[in-house]
């Protein structure tokens, strides 16, 4: 049993950490399509914390999705109730709206 009792899967051959999350990549496909969102990505790294130079490594955010939407980029995750309380992703999420505030940023 996972952590947070999702269920991995595997949807249009890309793999994907929840049902939800799969869920979420069919309807923006759906949206990509019609034209409503351009550049569709899936797990994007986004870095938050560069190397330094005592040789520490690089410390990443990896976002579900990132998109266009009517000329703004996006960057998407879904996310459950209790992994948004997650400590550790909540200071990964306020570290992403500051190194990249030109993005919007969306939790579903």
């Amino acid at each position: 049993m996972n952590k947070y009792r999702n269920v991995k899967c595997v949807y249009d051959g890309l793999k994907f950490d929840s049902k939800k999350e799969a869920q979420r990549y069919a309807e923006l496909k759906v949206l990509e399509k019609c034209g409503t969102i351009q550049n569709l990505k899936t797990q994007v790294k986004f870095c938050i914390v560069p190397k330094t130079e005592k040789n520490r490594r690089a410390r990443f955010y990896i976002a579900d999705f990132v998109y266009t939407e009517k000329g703004v980029q996006t960057i998407e995750d879904v996310k459950s109730p209790i992994t948004r309380r997650n400590p550790v992703y909540s200071l990964k999420k306020a570290l992403v709206l500051v190194n990249y505030a030109e993005y919007n940023f969306v939790e579903t």
